[in-house]
């Protein structure tokens, strides 16, 4: 027994080492393989061909080369103009592009923060356009993250190469380089956010789908409250400078010459976003700082300016007592909203448009005010409390807005039961028996033509119907058994269905007049 267990783990071994179990092994071998190579192979993505590669190209480079090019040219020709010096052209080019994108420059030690937000705007612009024009409602969401990724990576590119030249220009000339950081920060969120824009708007037909009907309905409101606001503030900042036209024009003489006043006027224009925003704060409740000079509806605090033409028109002194009357803007922009978002949305997703306008309206103009401060050299900070400017400019817009969308919804909901009872007034009431009864009437219709054989069961139908005594059937034209037999049958439930005492059946006559007649016979 032990010696055939042995011979038979001797020829297993021998099988095993034989390779008879080869081919299962390398065949389940081979499927897990193929399995794992499967599992394992890279999806292959889709590469952009050339007409997109040039596409994104142009949206990558185009807006800096551009804004390169005309930087270049205006100092240049600057320079020219003022007899100085060529030795500092490509650090004050490169300097440019980085203040273009809100980035504070310091220049013999002084720090320039605060910078005009018009050169900021007209990049926004080129960017949100250049990237619109490539994208269409078609594009899928991938061509559309190329696109906002090649026009943020171009700038940030070309920001590199500004902070090396103005890293090798500041051996030359009193130009520090800025923190590397805020600057690249700074050119990632200006253009990412252009790009965005751009891909959205020329992307809306699609994704607005996916969008709450309250959030779309916000979206014009939101528009024309924030154009109200920054109006508000062009109109404040327009008096101030007719009233104070005589110290602007002293501010303007101080150019001494063409050339210097040319300059001062053109460096007012780019200030003057700037100080729009500065009125519109402090009509919405805010305070505008500039060093030691503060302007708000409820006092200002007088001090010592830059000489810059536009900002003669800064009050000096203590605010009046009709100064607090400027409260009544903002409130007439929120009545303004709501009656906007009244129109558009009814119920309680008016609410929820008024909020979300206004919590737009706060988030922009809280940007704007951020980016519209910075140092000013030795005169000190020069902001506008942006948090606060945002704030205020939700809680007016929210409040006014929300009271004003109930009353436009209640109102249009009155209006709505007033026209329905108007209908139903002109409606004619529903008496009854003010209606026409028609008439319980048989049409006169033409009888088919029936075998003659179908004739009395037509006959017991009508004395069904009309439950009245029924004249005599008549009487069958052939004398056959057959027909017989069913006019009698006929004439049986004749008389039990009728209740006429004058009838033959309750006589005791016998009904032979409607018997068939038929020729006597012998036999009768």
């Amino acid at each position: 027994m032990v010696d055939r267990v042995q011979r038979a783990a001797q020829g297993g071994a021998r099988r095993r080492a034989g390779g008879v179990d080869e081919p299962r092994a390398r065949t389940v071998d081979g499927r897990r393989a193929g399995r794992g190579d499967e599992r394992r192979a890279p999806r292959q993505r889709p590469v952009p061909d050339t007409d997109e590669a040039r596409a994104l190209l142009a949206v990558a480079f185009r807006p800096a080369g551009v804004t390169v090019v005309l930087l270049s040219a205006l100092i240049v020709v600057t320079l020219v103009v003022a007899n100085s010096d060529l030795t500092g052209t490509f650090g004050a080019i490169a300097a440019s592009w980085l203040a273009i994108h809100q980035v504070p420059v310091t220049i013999d030690g002084t720090t320039l923060g605060v910078l005009p937000l018009i050169p900021t705007a007209g990049m926004v612009w080129a960017v949100a356009r250049g990237c619109a024009a490539v994208v269409d409602p078609a594009s899928s969401r991938r061509h559309a993250l190329r696109v906002i990724g090649a026009a943020v990576a171009g700038p940030l590119v070309v920001t590199a190469i500004a902070l090396a030249v103005i890293a090798d220009a500041s051996a030359v000339i009193p130009l520090s380089s800025p923190n590397t950081l805020a600057a690249f920060g700074w050119v990632l969120f200006v253009h990412g956010l252009a790009a965005s824009i751009g891909v959205t708007v020329a992307m809306w037909p699609t994704l607005r789908a996916a969008v709450p009907s309250w959030v779309r309905d916000a979206v014009r409101p939101g528009l024309r409250a924030m154009a109200a606001i920054l109006g508000a503030g062009a109109l404040v900042v327009t008096i101030s400078l007719v009233m104070e036209w005589s110290t602007v024009g002293l501010l303007l003489e101080r150019g001494d010459g063409v050339v210097g006043t040319l300059g001062l006027t053109i460096l007012s224009v780019l200030y003057l976003p700037n100080v729009v925003l500065g009125a519109a704060a402090a009509v919405m409740g805010g305070t505008a700082q500039i060093g030691d000079v503060s302007v708000s509806v409820f006092g200002n605090v007088g001090g010592s300016l830059p000489p810059l033409p536009l900002l003669g028109a800064v009050p000096d002194g203590v605010a009046g007592g009709a100064w607090p009357a400027l409260l009544v803007i903002p409130l007439l922009i929120g009545v303004m909203l709501g009656r906007d978002c009244g129109r558009r949305v009814a119920g309680q997703e008016a609410l929820f448009t008024v909020l979300t306008a206004a919590a737009g309206a706060g988030v922009v103009t809280a940007v704007l005010g951020f980016g519209s401060g910075g140092r000013l050299g030795a005169f000190g900070a020069v902001e506008l409390n942006w948090w606060a400017f945002g704030l205020l400019t939700f809680a007016w817009l929210g409040l006014a807005g929300a009271v004003t969308a109930v009353i436009v919804a209640w109102i249009r909901s009155r209006g709505a039961e007033d026209e329905d009872e108007d209908d139903a007034e002109d409606e004619e009431p529903h008496l009854p028996g003010a209606e026409e009864v028609p008439a319980i009437a048989a049409p006169a219709v033409e009888e088919p033509e029936v075998p003659a054989g179908a004739a009395a069961s037509r006959v017991i139908e009508a004395e069904l119907v009309d439950d009245t005594a029924a004249p005599a059937a008549p009487i069958a034209p052939q004398d056959t058994g057959v027909e017989a037999d069913v006019v009698v049958d006929a004439e049986v439930e004749e008389d039990v269905s009728a209740e006429d005492p004058d009838s033959p059946a309750d006589s005791g006559e016998t009904p032979e007049s409607d018997l068939p007649r038929r020729p006597a016979t012998p036999s009768d």
